[in-house]
């Protein structure tokens, strides 16, 4: 009896792999110098999922720890892509962090970063 519910407890735990719920995304931050003191960050996400993403939260900071884009979490459906950009004022170099996460369970999907002298 002891070792039937450990067989069955066992199979339970394998069959709850949450690999198959997390999204799985291609992401690419892009920083363009437009003037002597304006650069314009782009970001596309895209989903290469067979199905629907959690909903997904995009954050892009700059080097002194400014949020730069940061929208509401939203959800990308099948092969779909969503370009997010902001032109910021900077007459000097920029960093930029692109950090994606599942927005309820705070799972970091993604991290890039960029830079423009």
């Amino acid at each position: 009896m002891r070792t039937t519910l450990l067989v069955l407890l066992f199979a339970l735990v394998a069959g709850c792999n949450n690999s198959g719920i997390s999204p799985h995304l291609a992401t690419d931050i892009s920083l363009k110098r437009t003037g002597p003191t304006a650069v314009l960050i782009t970001v596309h996400v895209k989903n290469l999922g067979s199905r629907g993403t959690v909903p997904i939260d995009v954050e892009v900071d700059t080097a002194p720890h400014q949020p730069a884009i940061h929208p509401a979490a939203f959800v990308l459906n099948h092969q779909e892509v969503r370009e997010l950009s902001k032109s910021i004022s900077a007459s000097g170099a920029v960093h930029a962090t692109l950090i994606v996460k599942e927005a309820e369970r705070g799972r970091l999907v993604a991290t890039k970063r960029a830079n423009v002298d």
